[in-house]
């Protein structure tokens, strides 16, 4: 047994709710407060007057793809395009004469001296004859260089499953930029991982997130890698109780064939391995002008964005989700996107006790929230893409953008279930920086300026909530996870500051200096 004192305990079962001790035992909580004082002859684990909370759980990212992230280069704080491609042309220098390159997360968005997707004629400055990718950083396009368009035989007319796009110039020649499901064309030709690189790109991500205080995440990994069963086994070899970290992994609708047959079930009760609903993309992203929006966007006459499927590929997508007994969650940008979603789930619900996941939705409007009113969904939100997003998404969606903007506050206080997460590596996995947005409304490039769509703003509570108890109950864990409570697993993210006590403007300043998970501490400052 261990007695953790000395420190603020924030149990979250009320707003200001604390006790002043917490008893733990093999990964449990088994008193608190007067009680776990009672204990004495436990192991005593002082915290010197540290600030703690249940621990923060990202609802959204993608672990193998942040420890890929981790492991690559990232073009994530260039700020211009210029300095972009000089960071490429310093890794193509160094490469062996046949290896390929594959760089990450460039926002066009971010550059000050040309802000506009990187080309195939921009890539082949730098490397004539490497191929080379570069990701963006919403995961839904890529850019390509002409070395890797020859040698993967890429045309206008290569086929490709789903909705995307194979982009070209007025003269018809390839531009080097593909779009959603079109990127699978390019990335795919890349050597698949082996297992030792997915376990380490696993613990890469983990330890990463150790840091900034998180302990469990909400992953979609089972279709990009080594398939599903390979994945999988990668995720059930490095999870253990010697290296604990509690994933909920999500099912990509691909893969459904091989979820039935594998015998895994949902939410099977693994403390730190569980199989959740069906993940369906449903459409873009602003970025990429892909989201499908009931307007065209403003710098895009006639484009209102893309649906990946067809309405009655969707609706059997669904269908076939239900028939495996699992709820779907749904990759949503655009209002329109969101207006068609929820009319196909009103006709095949999930079974009772379930709710499909609606995940981002930053554009949403009045009539389509009480629409949506008592339907068994909750809501997937990255409060971080409010602050990268604005105000240029504002610019390119034009003045008739959908009204109820990245609206944390009208979805809580309409009665639907809310979590919070980063969708990292698009966003960097630090909850005080999605709480920081939450509460402040700001955008990254004048974090204490102005303030966008205030009347959406959330209290710190509320914001943390998103990240602990709210995170436990999308995950059908209330009772297990998210409180500082008797019976709950012990794990806490301790701060040396309180979040609640030190100036909103500084919510993203906030240190983790110690996080622990099923009663082990995996990181402390």
């Amino acid at each position: 047994m261990k007695l953790w004192t000395n420190g603020t305990f924030y149990t979250m079962e009320k707003e200001g709710a604390t006790t002043e001790a917490v008893l733990t035992d093999h990964g449990k909580i088994v008193a608190v407060g007067q009680e776990a004082l009672l204990y004495s002859e436990a192991e005593q684990v002082d915290l010197d007057g540290a600030v703690v909370f249940p621990g923060f759980v990202d609802s959204h990212l993608h672990l193998l793809w942040y420890g890929q992230f981790l492991d690559r280069l990232s073009l994530t704080d260039t700020v211009s395009k210029k300095e972009a491609l000089t960071r490429i042309a310093e890794r193509v220098a160094n490469l062996a004469a046949d290896e390929w390159l594959f760089v990450e997360g460039y926002d066009e968005n971010k550059w000050q001296d040309q802000s506009t997707l990187l080309t195939r004629d921009d890539l082949d400055q730098v490397s004539a004859g490497h191929p080379v990718l570069v990701r963006r950083i919403d995961y839904h396009s890529v850019s390509v260089n002409s070395a890797l368009i020859e040698a993967i035989g890429l045309t206008s007319e290569t086929c490709f499953t789903g909705g995307g796009e194979i982009d070209t110039d007025e003269a018809g020649r390839l531009s080097g930029v593909l779009r959603d499901n079109a990127t699978t064309v390019a990335i795919d030709a890349f050597p698949v991982a082996t297992q030792d690189e997915l376990c380490r790109w696993l613990r890469l991500a983990v330890r990463d997130l150790w840091t900034k205080g998180v302990t469990g995440g909400h992953s979609e990994d089972l279709h990009y890698f080594n398939g599903f069963a390979g994945t999988l086994a990668a995720f059930r070899a490095t999870l253990t109780e010697d290296f604990p970290f509690r994933a909920h992994l999500l099912v990509h609708n691909a893969e459904l064939e091989n979820f039935c047959r594998s015998g895994e079930h949902f939410v099977s009760g693994d403390p730190f391995l569980e199989l959740g609903a069906m993940k369906i993309f449903y459409d873009g992203t602003v970025g990429s002008r892909t989201a499908l929006m009931s307007r065209p966007y403003a710098d895009d006459p006639g484009n209102y964005g893309l649906q990946i499927q067809s309405d009655e590929e969707f609706e059997a997508m669904v269908k076939q989700a239900r028939d495996a007994g699992l709820p779907v969650a749904i990759h949503i940008l655009g209002d329109l996107a969101f207006q068609k979603v929820i009319h196909t789930l009103q006709k095949f619900p999930p079974q009772p006790g379930q709710y499909d996941r609606m995940i981002h939705t930053p554009w949403l409007r009045d009539d389509l929230l009480e629409e949506a009113a008592g339907m068994p969904i909750c809501f997937d939100l990255q409060p971080q893409f409010m602050s990268s997003d604005l105000p240029w998404a504002l610019d390119v969606l034009g003045s008739e953008h959908p009204k109820r903007a990245f609206a944390w506050k009208t979805l809580i206080d309409h009665g639907f279930k809310v979590s919070f997460g980063s969708d990292a590596p698009i966003e960097t996995p630090n909850p005080f920086y999605g709480i920081h947005a939450a509460v402040t409304r700001t955008a990254s490039q004048d974090l204490n300026g102005q303030r966008y769509f205030v009347e959406e703003a959330l209290s710190v509570y509320e914001a943390i909530h998103s990240y602990t108890t709210k995170t436990a109950t999308i995950s059908y864990k209330e009772g297990e996870r998210g409180k500082i409570a008797p019976g709950y697993v012990a794990d806490f993210t301790m701060t040396r500051e309180d979040p609640f006590q030190v100036e909103e403007a500084r919510l993203r300043e906030l240190e983790v200096i110690r996080t622990v998970v099923a009663g082990k501490t995996v990181f402390e400052k």
